[in-house]
């Protein structure tokens, strides 16, 4: 099972030590949280289910320039986002600086995408949060065609326009994983490269990934294409040892957060202690 450190809600100045260190100590990649503009008030609940971890203060620094940074300081770690909210964007952009991200630094960068639940960022970028489902699905297949054909033109429900080329086109297939735990995230899922599942307590986990094995085998019974190199992840809200992820191996999960510390965990805010924190996990469970 491979681990991710994920840097979410932390010193952005620390941002490429802690990738050094992670890259060093066996880690394949980092993870990458995705927030453009948080309202100091919103409704919407947090898919964990608990209290929403952050605020209009906490650090989200873009995630596809942290990328592009992280990428250019290390030699071999990964890079992906966890989640890119796609309805909070237009396609080509997005297209664009994927393909650039990954024409610099071949194969090293995965995007992770969802739909997004805080509906109000949304909203506020000027983008329908109806419908946002299908929205994301328009936008997945453009920027799937956008990264191998010279001319592409489209005619949806949320997107209409005519024929359009973005250049230059990425170095290599770019995995696209899909993050959520609905059926519709699931079933958009299989049709991708991966998913990416949150912080579930492990009867939940256990139950997801029951469904998301099964909708493989069936997509490939119907003969439909699925991803000879399907990945999935997801982080189980249980104490970390060999025996846990041994177990999740053996369900099909490919990756988890190696959660060097705690998220927010204020102990953690030095650098020297992040380096610290790192290398212990890697120590226990982490094979270099």
């Amino acid at each position: 099972m491979d681990f991710w450190l994920g840097y979410i809600d932390e010193d952005p100045y620390q941002t490429i030590e802690v990738a050094r260190a992670a890259e060093a100590n066996g880690y394949r990649g980092i993870a990458l949280a995705d927030h453009v503009a948080v309202p100091l008030r919103f409704d919407s609940q947090h898919p964990s289910g608990g209290p929403t971890p952050f605020d209009l203060r906490s650090d989200f620094p873009d995630p596809l320039v942290t990328a592009a940074a992280v990428l250019a300081s290390t030699s071999t770690l990964e890079v992906m986002t966890y989640v890119s909210v796609l309805p909070l964007r237009e396609p080509f952009s997005g297209a664009t600086a994927v393909a650039t991200l990954d024409l610099m630094c071949p194969g090293r960068f995965r995007l992770g995408v969802g739909a997004g639940w805080l509906t109000e960022e949304i909203a506020l970028l000027g983008h329908p949060v109806r419908g946002r489902g299908r929205r994301m699905d328009e936008m997945l297949e453009i920027i799937r065609r956008f990264w191998t054909e010279e001319e592409v033109d489209y005619h949806g429900e949320f997107f209409d326009f005519p024929t359009t080329g973005i250049a230059p086109k990425p170095a290599g297939p770019i995995p696209i994983w899909i993050g959520g735990k609905s059926s519709a995230a699931l079933a958009r899922a299989v049709g991708q490269d991966g998913w990416l599942g949150m912080n579930y307590d492990l009867p939940e986990v256990h139950e997801l990934l029951e469904d998301l094995v099964g909708r493989l085998e069936r997509r490939r019974a119907e003969g439909h294409a699925v991803s000879e190199d399907f990945e999935i992840f997801v982080i189980p809200n249980a104490d970390p040892s060999q025996d846990l992820y041994e177990d999740l191996a053996r369900r099909g999960v490919t990756a988890t957060m190696g959660m060097a510390w705690g998220y927010k965990d204020r102990a953690f805010a030095d650098l020297d202690a992040k380096k610290k924190a790192i290398e212990a996990f890697a120590e226990r469970f982490i094979a270099i």
